[in-house]
């Protein structure tokens, strides 16, 4: 005989399993850095390893990556035709004061386009950039423009996005 704290358990696990679905994804993790490793290719593979350790931050431009003195070949999936290279993205700090940062992960190289767009519509900067894939960081500048609630508009590969900026 089932106790209906069972029956409520079974219940609560099938409806977990149900809304759980899985789907394919692309997760990218550039946080391995070595002091020794290589990589090379052959016509019909390519070999990599590395010695080291955890890093806490790599850096990079969209172009260049830096880990501690490594440097990690990275070859991406191709993306489906109209997918969204964009995976996420932050805005911080905000408020602003004197900068702001947008930290991007990107599944694939793209084009994008950064717009402030001010209070009455007007654009009043503008920056286009070509990011390679992963996880990179672009410093805007804020400390020139006046204090007020600015719209930030993010086009990445023609896919746009939008978030409040705060200046103080």
């Amino acid at each position: 005989m089932r106790t209906p704290a069972l029956r409520c358990a079974i219940a609560l696990f099938l409806v977990a399993c149900l809304c759980l679905s899985t789907k394919a994804q692309i997760i990218l993790h550039r946080h391995v850095v070595a002091t020794g490793g290589t990589f090379g290719t052959t016509p019909k593979m390519m070999i990599s390893y590395t010695v080291g350790e955890v890093a806490v931050q790599p850096i990079t431009n969209g172009k260049l990556l830096l880990t501690q003195g490594f440097q990690q070949p990275e070859d991406f999936p191709k993306l489906p035709p109209g997918t969204n290279p964009l995976k996420s993205y932050i805005l911080f700090p905000n408020p602003a004061v004197t900068n702001t940062k947008i930290q991007f992960d990107l599944l694939s190289n793209a084009n994008i386009t950064l717009e402030l767009i001010n209070p009455a519509g007007q654009t009043i900067y503008h920056q286009y950039l070509e990011l390679g894939g992963g996880r990179n960081t672009v410093v805007l500048p804020v400390n020139h423009f006046a204090a007020g609630i600015y719209t930030v508009v993010i086009n990445v590969s023609g896919q746009v996005s939008f978030e409040k900026l705060i200046v103080q």
